[in-house]
């Protein structure tokens, strides 16, 4: 068979068309290989060798900070017994790992029994997480921010209640809220239809919402100053929607947008899941800043612009329009498209109002001068 060849060289238009060709197919395969990376995560964690797993690790800290004991013999007896691996990650500070689960996938957590105070300001927001010099503490989460700043919180608007200080994880804290709601001390409880069928949801007082929460589209949430909404379930936000103040949210939080609507978080969100926002999203102005705090993932939409400060597991910002002045710290290496700018104009005077501790509590460097206390983190896929 013969093949009949133009003697003439391809054109410009046919060369620029395959360029684009070229470059739309391997955005979409990234994206494709993006999406069955975070699939195979979701099957493993919805598997019951997952949950065992969860369960060991759980144990072996739990068991670490009830005796108060890192002696060696003793770590070593506990791996056996509870089938996982407690390996010194540095000064004062241990993983607790699951034996293997799928490939090299494992459950993790982070324990320390010598803690010290970090200035939140000094040693992270006043960063963009960017710098060749920063360093982020494994012992920096979204449960340790909370636990951290609602002690605070409690003191400022129900001074006739001592606070509980020996939060575990994330959902020691939920459950902590829940018990004071029940009891009506303080916080008030409800079910999601008093927010979902307000014609202007707003949280009015101290809210703590027993299930997942749905906004309509064209609606807002609204936390007013001072006050702090806890949703013990997901929160779902819909088309030209926006969330204004402080919440905790114990799962998942979506925007969901469609055509041109445009979604916007003006607050600072605690997530124990992931955070997945719609194609446009807008964040916070230089008065008043987005932070999101999420246990999980963070994934943010291709058009995605304004003042915001993450802190994940994992961060994905790759396509499109996004530009962000604020902060990106993981644990992870964050996935992002553009170069992050910094704000000189953050001042942790504001911290309290934005929710958010001026001190949170890590693993001593100092053989002498930390204290003791055992914390550790929310054990994660690895």
């Amino acid at each position: 068979m013969k093949l009949l060849l133009s003697k003439k060289g391809i054109g410009l238009p046919a060369v620029l068309a395959i360029v684009a060709f070229v470059l739309g197919t391997t955005a979409t395969f990234l994206s494709y290989i993006f999406f069955q990376a975070r699939l195979s995560d979701i099957q493993i964690e919805e598997s019951e060798a997952y949950a065992n797993a969860v369960s060991n690790v759980k144990g072996a800290l739990y068991m670490i900070a009830r005796d108060q004991n890192l002696d060696e013999i003793y770590l070593l007896q506990l791996e056996e017994l509870m089938n996982v691996d407690i390996v010194l990650y540095g000064t004062n500070l241990y993983t607790v790992s699951s034996r293997s689960l799928v490939g090299s996938k494992t459950v993790q957590s982070y324990i320390t029994g010598s803690v010290t105070s970090l200035d939140t300001y000094d040693s992270i927001f006043q960063y963009t997480g960017e710098e060749p010099t920063f360093n982020l503490s494994p012992m920096v989460t979204p449960s340790n921010l909370a636990a951290s700043y609602l002690p605070t919180y409690i003191e400022t608007n129900f001074p006739w209640i001592t606070p509980e200080t020996t939060f575990t994880d994330f959902q020691s804290v939920v459950d902590y809220i829940r018990e004071l709601a029940i009891a009506q001390n303080g916080f008030n409880y409800y079910q999601p239809s008093a927010l979902e069928t307000q014609w202007d949801p707003t949280a009015w007082w101290h809210w703590y919402i027993d299930g997942s929460v749905t906004i309509p589209k064209n609606k807002n949430l609204t936390v007013p100053d001072g006050r702090m909404l806890v949703i013990d379930g997901d929160l779902t936000m819909n088309e030209n929607s926006t969330i204004y103040g402080n919440v905790i949210v114990n799962g998942n939080v979506t925007l969901i947008g469609k055509g041109n609507s445009v979604e916007s978080i003006q607050g600072t969100l605690y997530i124990s899941g992931n955070l997945t926002t719609a194609k446009s999203t807008l964040l916070g102005s230089i008065d008043r800043p987005t932070f999101v705090f999420a246990e999980g993932s963070i994934t943010l939409g291709n058009n995605t612009t304004g003042y915001g400060y993450f802190l994940s597991n994992d961060f994905t910002a790759q396509q499109g329009n996004i530009y962000i002045t604020g902060g990106v710290y993981t644990t992870l290496t964050p996935t992002l498209q553009n170069e992050v700018l910094p704000n000189p104009d953050l001042s942790y005077e504001d911290f309290y109002d934005y929710g958010i501790p001026e001190e949170v509590s890590i693993e001593s460097t100092d053989p002498v001068e930390g204290e003791i206390g055992f914390i550790f983190t929310t054990p994660k896929l690895s």
